[in-house]
């Protein structure tokens, strides 16, 4: 932690080394976040690139209130958020379909991924981290920037949306 305030205060004085370091630390964790809210790959790596551009322009302004995690989720969820917003047809949750003669199966997975793309964005974000990356709701409402209840009701909307959307509603009655 001591080492990460450090390279967090060099990186503030201007040390690019210092940044680089910083931030591999968390990159992998980055591109998980923008990979599972599927943009094609293009937009992805400019995503990526615009996350980190945008730290490297706010570091300064980081002044210590949370973690340096916390407050880089949160520079990577907004710059999602407004991708999301400015881009709602074309989203679709990514995940590898599925594989074999279960076909029926994949037209299920399938069916939920449409369901996924339709939600709102904050309903997406809160999806994904709490159910893809297992955070819990109190480190969502820290990163969001927004009350507990917020996170819970954000949740419930999304967990809704999906079960009632019209495709997941078809086969779930022929099950």
């Amino acid at each position: 932690m001591e080492d990460e305030l450090a390279l967090i205060k060099m990186a503030q004085d201007g040390d690019s080394d210092a940044f680089l370091i910083l931030i591999s630390r968390y990159d992998r964790q980055i591109m998980s976040v923008i990979y599972r809210l599927a943009f094609d790959q293009c937009d992805r790596e400019d995503l990526y690139q615009e996350v980190f551009l945008g730290c490297f322009r706010s570091i300064k302004s980081f002044k210590f209130r949370s973690s340096f995690v916390t407050w880089l989720y949160r520079l990577a969820l907004n710059r999602s958020i407004t991708y999301l917003r400015k881009n709602r047809g074309k989203l679709d949750f990514e995940e590898e379909p599925a594989r074999g003669p279960d076909m029926d199966r994949q037209d299920k997975l399938e069916a939920i991924r449409r369901a996924f793309s339709r939600l709102h964005a904050n309903e997406k974000l809160c999806f994904h981290l709490h159910y893809i990356e297992d955070w819990d709701i109190g480190r969502i409402a820290e990163t969001l920037d927004c009350a507990e209840g917020t996170v819970k009701s954000y949740l419930a909307r999304a967990r809704n949306r999906v079960k009632m959307d019209p495709e997941v509603l078809v086969w779930q009655t022929n099950l």
